[in-house]
């Protein structure tokens, strides 16, 4: 095939490109002696291309989701639903979709439910009866809208090739496309896989409009928009707009050379042949030349891009989509270790490997442990237009397709060198790599420019957030280059074997042969897939190795039917399902649940603490699980505090069976003796074959007094242990818990430290003299590890009471308990971190840091205020101690006396020989500044040894305010629980506010 003209398809009837004298001559013989096929026209042969095509997707669905199909009597009659972890389906619209689609506070899951919000235009799918025709429909339905996509855009743009072969040849490489984001993505089919197919949709509709359409091209961009506007899945317009400014970048870049390399610097020094073209008559006579140019239509795109797609989606989001979530970070962190583990290792791009929920089932990770290398060959076929020289000529042979060469693997390129993000090996230049080292080189510059190099790059990581997205782009280029490389060999092929037979042979019987032949080496193209096994396993399985089989919901039924019996109350399923855990049902199926499942069933107000829950409902909870799990009696308060009349335990729970991440490690095997061992509080009130009823009989009767228990944690727990009935008068209050401290008539707070007491309610009292660490820097820096890493999923904060090498704070704290805010960073090596702060009036300010110090020094440094100091942080002996690690958990441990090390000594103890133990966090006095003028102040902060340091952040307080701060005359400290009262089951609250 080397140096040789290969012919196109003799029978193209948009055969226009010169051919030399031989190819020629071989084609016209071929005309010549061409009979019609079943007596079909070209056009009739594209439609039954076009139907078989359909046929086989909803053919295939059909066998692939049997078990799907076999189970819909049962859920049309209530005794099953399909359920597989995030694929939660939903069972009252008004609950559990328009109310929350509205915005409204929802009692359910006692939260904002903003996912539901933006995809509320396919979320309906979820509904229990809907969504097993859903499945089996809507996947196809999609897949084969994006088939015929791409089968347009390719046979208007290359109309070299022959219409059919275009339309047989796209058939496998988009079908294999959809079916690994089905095997991946099958839990959001509704939003991720149907988004995918419309990004699909839109990057053919733009690209052909921007560079082959010869009528109607804006009305194609502004289509492509629109389309894009609609995609239920956020993910995807952020992916659209960075596919159409890398495609508007690469046709000004293609332009800009050619107008060099054609002599155009030359025009520019020369204003007398240029300044009379930009008079507006003139401009209005070429106006339809213009408008026809790549580089106009470019710019069009981008304006349309703005106008059509991100205004208007920016206004759904911030008013509608977002509305009562104060911190999205919380739920979907964008830190180092979060992009590291969302990055894609390079073996395992170009085997096309996609981190998904089929891989967690079978092996407890998201990604396969072992790249698909059969799967390299998809890769090699998107790359063959680029790398084979005779398919690149034949293809790309006028300038529109050849900058579509250009832009095409431009996209391709730059989304695999984005999905590595902080991947192995470390050496590698990834795209996180290089915005890394470049942000990290601006934040060390502490200047105005290197502040505006940070802010550009930090925006840029935290719009596209998650290396794995970009993977996207490769699988959408992938789903155009594929079928054009495969068209291209069949047509080389075709002409190979017509030039190979006797010209004696019955032309009627040759095409025949190769117009089947050619589907059936289509259809070889499935192989690299379904040679590996786990895509065999689950797609020949027919329910996807079980995971959407119908769940037999009998026994949930009968607990629902009891409960909505019963009085009114609050309720909870425990052992919570998001702990890696699996649920095996009344026939033995192993299954993956969230807990939003069991809520959604049972529909009665609840908590909802998995992956996006309310970040107040996660820290309740983590005290309520953390009490639980070590059998301590104090999650009775906690319990009664938050109004809990019923909790449901699951007996269907059982420990994670394939490896990977679990935590609560058999609690399910401790949660039923520790609620029996309290009968004066709990009773049983129901139970069946898999779950158990009970039903806390010692709530609150009376109005409460708030009461703010400001201790250590050691404290805290032996409070709340002392007094059972505590919370029965008293309504807990936290610091972290959002709006607890705000707003308060009396409020009693038991503590021994009545001046941090006062710090910590004027702090929440006075939210806007309090300043955390910037966050832009959290992306790049590994030796700054923000707490919202391990709140996704909550029981990450599991791994603070752990010296393990998953808690990398070097640390051990008792997770968000005693944070102002809610959240704070470990910084367990020397580095550097800021916090922007605001002062508003002149003045003198006292500067405290709040956080956990072992043995620091921070060097402290602020142009706008002259300051340059160093400050030396030290643990307060019960509030911080060290422990060696040999006797750490045990409890006849006991401190250790530090006071004999120097800091270098302790970096070398830690936290191999010693483990450091936060208590409780405190205010560090970084001394008093002299403010000129109001405004915004930067302090830089350089963290100089190697010592662990949890910082919150700081407090600016005028300093005649500081030395007079006291308890407000409304607060009522108490040292000692004793002092508080309420023992007796009968006990209440007085009109004064006394415990009786």
């Amino acid at each position: 095939m080397s140096g040789a003209p290969f012919p196109s398809f003799p029978l193209s009837p948009a055969l226009r490109e010169p051919l030399n004298s031989s190819t020629q001559k071989l084609s016209w013989s071929l005309q010549r002696k061409h009979v019609p096929l079943l007596g079909l026209t070209p056009q009739q042969r594209v439609r039954l291309i076009a139907c078989l095509v359909a046929l086989l997707y909803f053919g295939a669905s059909v066998y692939f989701f049997r078990g799907v199909i076999a189970g819909i009597p049962d859920v049309l009659a209530g005794r099953a639903v399909i359920n597989g972890d995030e694929l939660v389906p939903f069972f009252n619209p008004m609950s559990q979709l328009i109310d929350q689609a509205a915005g409204k506070f929802n009692q359910l899951t006692h939260g904002y439910e903003f996912r539901v919000r933006y995809a509320f235009l396919t979320t309906w799918m979820r509904y229990y009866k809907i969504l097993p025709f859903a499945i089996v429909l809507v996947i196809p339905a999609i897949a084969y809208a994006g088939y015929l996509a791409v089968s347009i855009f390719l046979s208007a743009a290359f109309k070299q090739l022959p219409t059919e072969v275009i339309y047989t040849a796209s058939a496998t490489p988009v079908a294999v496309i959809f079916l690994i984001m089905t095997y991946s993505k099958v839990t959001h089919f509704y939003t991720l896989i149907l988004g995918f197919s419309m990004f699909l949709i839109a990057a053919t509709l733009v690209t052909y409009g921007m560079l082959f359409a010869e009528r109607g091209a804006y009305r194609l961009i502004a289509a492509a928009a629109v389309v894009t506007l609609f995609n239920p899945a956020v993910h995807y317009l952020i992916l659209f707009a960075l596919y159409q400014s890398m495609t508007v970048g690469g046709i000004l870049l293609w332009e800009g050379v050619r107008f060099i390399r054609r002599g155009g610097l030359h025009s520019v020094f020369s204003p007398q042949r240029w300044v009379p073209c930009l008079h507006p008559k003139q401009l209005w006579l070429e106006r339809a030349a213009l408008l026809a140019t790549p580089t106009v239509r470019a710019i069009v795109a981008m304006v349309f891009l703005g106008i059509f797609a991100l205004v208007p989606y920016g206004l759904f989001v911030k008013f509608i989509a977002l509305r009562g979530v104060p911190n999205l970070s919380e739920t979907v962190p964008g830190d180092f270790y979060f992009i590291t583990d969302a990055s894609i290792p390079y073996i395992h791009l170009l085997s096309f490997d996609m981190a998904g929920i089929m891989d967690k089932m079978m092996t407890g990770d998201y990604l396969a442990k072992e790249p698909r290398y059969a799967n390299m060959v998809y890769t090699g076929l998107t790359l063959l237009p680029l790398l084979l020289p005779a398919m690149r000529k034949r293809l790309f042979d006028t300038p529109a397709r050849r900058r579509f060469l250009f832009i095409a693997y431009l996209n391709v390129f730059f989304a695999m060198w984005a999905t590595l993000g902080y991947s192995e090996p470390p050496w590698l230049p990834t795209f996180h790599r290089t915005i890394s080292a470049i942000s990290l080189i601006a934040y060390g510059m502490e200047s105005t420019i290197g502040d505006l190099v940070l802010r550009v790059t930090s925006t840029i990581v935290q719009v596209l957030r998650f290396p794995h997205r970009f993977e996207l782009i490769l699988f959408m280029m992938a789903c155009i280059l594929m079928p054009l490389s495969l068209s291209q060999l069949i047509v080389w092929t075709q002409a190979k074997l017509r030039r190979g037979i006797n010209a004696r042979f019955n032309p009627r019987v040759l095409n025949l042969a190769i117009w089947v032949a050619v589907p059936m080496l289509a259809l070889l193209g499935f192989a690299p897939l379904f040679s590996a096994w786990q895509y065999r396993e689950t797609f020949l399985s027919g329910d996807f190795r079980s995971f959407l089989s119908p769940y037999p919901v009998t026994p949930l039924r009968e607990v629902r039917d009891f409960l909505r019996q019963q009085p009114p109350g609050k309720l909870v399923v425990l052992p919570p399902t998001e702990t890696a855990k699996v649920v095996v049902d009344i026939n033995g199926v192993e299954r993956k649940f969230i807990d939003k499942f069991h809520i959604y069933y049972l529909d009665l107000p609840s908590y909802y603490y998995g992956l996006t829950g309310d970040s107040d409902n996660k820290f309740e909870f983590f005290l309520l699980l953390r009490a639980m799990y070590y059998r301590q009696p104090w999650w009775i308060n906690i319990a009664r505090d938050l109004h809990l009349r019923y909790i449901v335990i699951n007996r269907e729970l059982m420990a994670n069976t394939v490896g990977g991440a679990e935590y609560l490690r058999e609690i399910e095997k401790v949660i039923i003796p520790e609620m029996d061992s309290y009968p004066q509080y709990l009773q049983r009130r129901y139970e069946n074959e898999s779950y158990l009823v009970y039903e806390f009989t010692d709530l609150p009767r009376a109005p409460r007094v708030p009461l703010f228990i400001d201790l250590g944690w050691n404290e805290f727990i032996l409070a709340l242990s002392r007094n059972l009935a505590l919370s029965r008068c008293y309504d807990l209050r936290y610091t972290v818990v959002s709006d607890d401290l705000i707003d308060y008539p009396n409020l009693f707070t038991l503590t021994n430290s009545p001046e941090k007491t006062a710090l910590n309610l004027y702090t929440k009292a006075n939210p806007e003299r309090f300043f955390s660490v910037s966050s832009n820097i959290f992306a790049f820096n590994p030796n700054i590890v923000p707490s919202s890493y391990y709140l996704s999923p909550m029981f990450r904060l599991f791994q603070f009471f752990s010296d393990s090498k998953w808690n990398r704070l070097n640390m051990i704290t008792p997770g968000l308990y005693g944070t102002i805010k809610g959240s704070f960073i470990a910084v367990p090596k020397a580095t550097k971190f800021r916090i922007d702060a605001k002062f508003p009036e002149p003045g003198r300010y006292r500067i405290l840091l709040r956080g956990a110090a072992t043995m620091n020094v921070l060097e402290m440094r602020s142009r706008a205020l002259g300051l340059h100091r160093e400050v030396s942080l030290k643990a307060r002996p019960g509030w911080l101690d060290f422990y060696d690690r040999r006797k750490v958990f045990s409890s006849k441990r006991q401190p250790l006396d530090i006071t004999q090390y120097t800091i270098e000594e302790l970096e070398r103890l830690i936290p191999t020989s010693v483990v450091a133990v936060n208590n409780r966090y405190q205010y560090f006095d970084l001394g008093v500044v002299e403010v000129q003028k109001k405004g915004a102040a930067i302090f830089y902060f350089n963290k100089q040894d190697n010592n662990p340091l949890l910082v919150e952040g700081i407090l600016v307080i005028p300093e005649a305010e500081y030395q007079t701060l006291q308890l407000p005359d409304n607060v009522h400290a108490v040292d000692k629980v004793g002092a508080l009262g309420c023992t007796s089951l009968e006990g209440g609250i007085s009109a004064r506010g006394g415990a009786q």
